[in-house]
């Protein structure tokens, strides 16, 4: 887990990166390779510039894992598990799981804890799946 401050500024210019990088090689996706209506390049322009407002400065979170959205051989064992939160959306947080090496989208259950469900992966396509 990223523990220095050094780590941690270095974990959100990865964010800013990956926004960039996002934005650079968005391509408008095939009719019907989509669920739903795909997003033009100025609605994903004008989403990331939403999440640059959302970032926060990482801080350390846990959250209860059940990745039921993914592939049952492809999921993380359920259970609790630690990430650093780089962004907040309402009842959404895009959290960095160094442990498993990617972002995830967690949410903020009745119960008041924070949990997974299977969207993971880059922080831009994590964050904007929310």
């Amino acid at each position: 887990m990223p523990e220095t401050q050094g780590a941690l500024r270095l974990l959100r210019s990865k964010v800013i990166e990956d926004m960039e990088r996002y934005l650079a090689e968005y391509r408008l996706p095939p009719a019907g390779s989509t669920a739903g209506n795909p997003w033009s390049v100025s609605k994903v322009e004008r989403e990331l510039s939403k999440m640059r407002d959302l970032l926060v400065e990482p801080y350390p979170t846990k959250y209860e894992c059940d990745d039921t959205l993914i592939p049952v051989h492809q999921r993380l064992s359920k259970g609790r598990r630690r990430a650093y939160v780089v962004a907040e959306d309402g009842s959404y947080r895009l959290a960095f799981d160094a442990d498993a090496g990617d972002f995830v989208l967690i949410s903020l259950a009745s119960n008041g804890s924070w949990y997974s469900w299977g969207i993971r992966g880059d922080a831009s396509g994590s964050f904007l799946a929310r």
